[in-house]
């Protein structure tokens, strides 16, 4: 499964999925919007290898599913400058459910490629995985998601007040969700 996103700019993203050779791209992603303090519930950037090859391996092995986005013009670790993870539900009665993560680099925000690695994302949980219904959670600042995610279809089920504590402010976090068989009924 490999797509290729045309952006506005011209230059062309591909979405696929994670393979080995993206672990150091990914995390150096995460660590760059970990940096930016306001978009995870995360304070500390992520250096160990052996954290990093654990997370693979739990991908892998958990048969979860995670797209990147791989800017081709980019050298490694830069390329990689989106990526979409669908977990596991950590319950047994719960295997129906994937827990929807995403981030995108900040010079790559607002042009597409969120929506086309959020769209890949249910489609190959539903295809590989027999997900139904997938849950994500954002913290109630974060209009640009919580803009993203309605327009695809997520539906906002809850809030947690003051979930999180972050530089002497408190966040509260939203809860979304959606059913794929809905969003798949409405984008064919």
């Amino acid at each position: 499964m490999n797509q290729t996103l045309e952006l506005s700019t011209g230059e062309k993203i591909l979405i696929r999925h994670l393979s080995k050779v993206d672990v150091e791209g990914v995390w150096n992603n995460f660590n760059e919007v970990v940096e930016e303090g306001m978009y995870l519930p995360v304070i500390f950037p992520v250096r160990s290898r052996l954290e990093k090859d654990s997370w693979y391996h739990k991908v892998k092995n958990e048969k979860e599913i995670c797209i990147v986005a791989e800017a081709r013009k980019l050298k490694s670790p830069y390329n990689i400058i989106g990526q979409c993870e669908i977990s596991n539900s950590d319950w047994d009665a719960g295997l129906h459910v994937g827990v929807l993560g995403i981030i995108v680099n900040i010079k790559y925000r607002d042009l597409g490629i969120g929506a086309a690695l959020i769209d890949t994302a249910l489609r190959e949980s539903k295809k590989l995985n027999n997900k139904e219904k997938i849950v994500l959670s954002c913290f109630a600042t974060n209009e640009r998601a919580l803009s993203l995610y309605k327009t695809m279809g997520f539906r906002e089920v809850g809030v947690r007040k003051k979930q999180f504590y972050m530089d002497a402010t408190y966040y509260d976090e939203v809860l979304m969700e959606i059913w794929i068989e809905d969003y798949l009924n409405h984008n064919k």
